[in-house]
């Protein structure tokens, strides 16, 4: 391994070896991503800081043993953009929903991103969006060495999310899906969250997934901790919708239901979650506006 960036640790997953690396950082625990086999490397979305993306691509090259031979954005979001341009030798692949976002929406991302730049002080000038080389619309397939990897259209998190598999090693890559079973991490519509977890469900038993890499936190390892953190995300919005529902029925106006069913949803979780807690409000509030 190169040296360990400061801010950084590579997280070690024995169950699978030396195919999958994974650098996380110490902002918002922030996951980036190599599969390595043969004389290639697939990043998925490499960063946070400068000293990250280089790094996590100079574990997954090995010396001059293998060239980065592509690269997966996601989604849009801030975090998962930054490394896209690092590695110009590299094919890039997205969903093909990133590259239809409008421009304001695509000025929003870029100006999250240019908020965190100033916060660490990193200059990036030339930095645009996102641009794909290979773009799909449901899915696609990418060569590394002998192993397949499975690309995934899976609107939820947001409206451009994707997910990947490698069938060779029951390894799920869930980008922000699974970030906190128990609490996920919509931004979009609750609904379209509901229906991509019951997909990856599906997905994870057929293909017996031992190991889900989130873009965040830690690596969830065994199939049954795997379908157990699936039912978590699966009854959570269940809850706050059952909850929402009757508060709206006696009477209560949306601010005050999203308010009490967030209260709900952390006395039924019971313990602490270090301050994000606040993503219940969120979640709740999104509830209270697909209800209404």
């Amino acid at each position: 391994m190169p040296r360990t960036p400061a801010g950084a640790s590579w997280l070690s997953l024995p169950s699978i070896g030396n195919r999958v690396l994974v650098l996380q950082s110490d902002f918002w625990n922030y996951n980036s991503v190599a599969i390595v086999d043969g004389d290639q490397a697939l990043l998925f979305d490499p960063g946070v800081r400068p000293a990250e993306i280089e790094s996590i691509g100079l574990a997954a090259r090995d010396g001059d043993r293998r060239r980065v031979s592509d690269l997966v954005v996601t989604h849009s979001h801030h975090d998962h953009i930054r490394g896209w341009h690092r590695y110009p030798e590299a094919t890039v692949w997205m969903p093909a929903a990133v590259e239809r976002k409008g421009d304001a929406a695509k000025k929003r991302d870029l100006a999250f991103k240019a908020s965190i730049d100033r916060r660490f002080g990193i200059e990036d000038a030339g930095y645009t969006f996102p641009v794909a080389d290979r773009s799909f619309e449901e899915e696609a397939s990418v060569q590394v060495g002998s192993l397949t990897v499975e690309l995934h259209h899976l609107p939820g998190h947001s409206a451009c999310s994707s997910i990947a598999i490698v069938p060779e090693l029951r390894t799920l890559i869930s980008s922000d899906y699974l970030v906190s079973p128990g609490l996920p991490y919509c931004r979009w519509l609750p609904e379209a969250f509901d229906a991509a977890v019951q997909r990856l469900g599906e997905m994870c038993r057929t293909h017996e997934i031992e190991t889900v890499i989130p873009g965040h936190n830690a690596v969830i390892q065994g199939h049954a901790a795997v379908l157990a953190a699936l039912e978590e995300e699966r009854t959570y919005f269940a809850f706050l919708r059952e909850c929402a529902s009757s508060l709206l029925t006696a009477g209560h106006d949306a601010k005050d239901t999203a308010h009490l069913a967030t209260q709900a949803m952390r006395e039924r979780r019971g313990r602490k979650l270090d301050g994000r807690e606040r993503q219940d409000g969120d979640n709740a509030r999104r509830v209270v506006a697909e209800l209404s």
